[in-house]
């Protein structure tokens, strides 16, 4: 994960407001009040019945009032039932491991209850998985709770390797940059004139927060003197619990926050959009403005994600409040740029995204 600063203004988050105590249950009468009581004439038989009647209506009330709070209780724990005739058994339990840290929930869905977190390269035991949905099911603490499957691996994470393609690919784009440079500065020929570097925008306030594709982003322009925010193998619960945290104190009046997230996990489709409505009702609010970009395409082997990319992109903009879309998907889908994996984008895609997304920037 990486954090460049100096973008913007930096405005400090409002403090949220305590959270409000319980109403205090009624409290017995106090010793004065039943001294009183004892001094007082004993009522009469008239009196006694009107009381009795009055303490019956209130304990109904009473009663009333708890069967409405249980029918409600029940009815928002029928709402997050989990649909077990979607969870599919496996035959074999298979052994997997988190491939980034992700939350444990209690139900396919980032609406049940976190149980607890797998770190990196953690090893869990795989005992079903949902057929309309991208979770499995684990054992965990003698029970089954759910992962969401895209952050899932049958093998470990090489952490030397993922930091040697790194900086392999900072490194690529360095040279490739040099080498355009060089053909740049060179006269030009009569018969195929030099075609000059594709030149960086630089965009100082603007903070881009994203997964291993922003990450390369970085890598071939060299930041653009912008903040960046992002890691390999993200998606939502990334987002949501540590890139938002960390993009918070950093942004207020003028910052431009570019989110470039949902590639690996376009069906959190509804999770992405209200959070991203909710914390941009807050950024806006501070004077800065908020862009989503469309997930750019990808090829083999992970052609099985376009139909989810496509429907993220079709869907995402009508979901949006204070965000303005970036469609930078239309114009890669044309052609020209190369995918040097199925998934990430050569050093000249990059910048070209990159340059697509600033120019948008209003």
């Amino acid at each position: 994960m990486f954090l460049i600063t100096g973008c913007g203004n930096a405005a400090v988050p409002a403090q949220e407001p305590p959270a409000p105590t319980e109403a205090e249950s009624n409290t017995q009468p106090s010793g004065t009040e039943e001294k009183v009581a004892e001094n007082t004439a004993v009522p009469t038989e008239t009196a006694k019945s009107t009381e009795a009647v009055k303490d019956e209506a209130k304990q109904a009330e009473i009663s009333d009032e708890a069967k409405v709070t249980d029918a409600a209780k029940e009815a928002e724990a029928d709402a997050l039932e989990i649909n077990w005739d979607d969870v599919k058994t496996l035959d074999t339990p298979i052994t997997m491991y988190a491939q980034k840290q992700v939350n444990i929930r209690k139900g396919p869905d980032t609406q049940y209850d976190r149980l607890g977190t797998l770190s990196l390269n953690d090893e869990v035991s795989v005992i079903g998985e949902c057929t309309s949905l991208p979770w499995k099911e684990i054992k965990f603490n003698d029970d089954v709770a759910f992962v969401h499957g895209d952050f899932l691996g049958t093998e470990k994470i090489d952490l030397e390797a993922l930091k040697a393609a790194e900086e392999a690919a900072a490194a690529t784009a360095a040279a490739q940059a040099n080498q355009q440079q060089a053909q740049a500065a060179q006269p030009a020929q009569p018969a195929q004139p030099a075609q000059p570097a594709q030149p960086v925008v630089s965009a100082a306030g603007t903070l881009f927060i994203g997964d291993s594709r922003t990450c390369q982003m970085r890598a071939a322009t060299g930041g653009g003197k912008c903040g960046w925010i992002c890691e390999y193998a993200t998606g939502y619960d990334w987002f949501a619990d540590t890139a938002i945290p960390q993009a918070d104190p950093l942004i207020g009046n003028g910052t431009k926050v570019v989110i470039c997230m949902g590639v690996n996990d376009p069906g959190s489709l509804n999770s992405y959009a209200n959070k991203v409505n909710e914390k941009a009702a807050e950024w806006v609010n501070r004077g800065a403005k908020v862009y989503y970009v469309s997930i750019n395409p990808v090829d083999h082997p992970y052609e099985d994600k376009t139909p989810n990319i496509d429907s993220f992109n079709a869907q995402m903009p009508s979901l949006l409040a204070n965000v303005k879309w970036i469609d930078t998907a239309s114009v890669v889908k044309q052609g020209g740029f190369v995918l040097e994996d199925g998934i990430h984008y050569d050093a000249a895609g990059n910048v070209s995204i990159y340059n697509m997304i600033i120019r948008s920037l209003k």
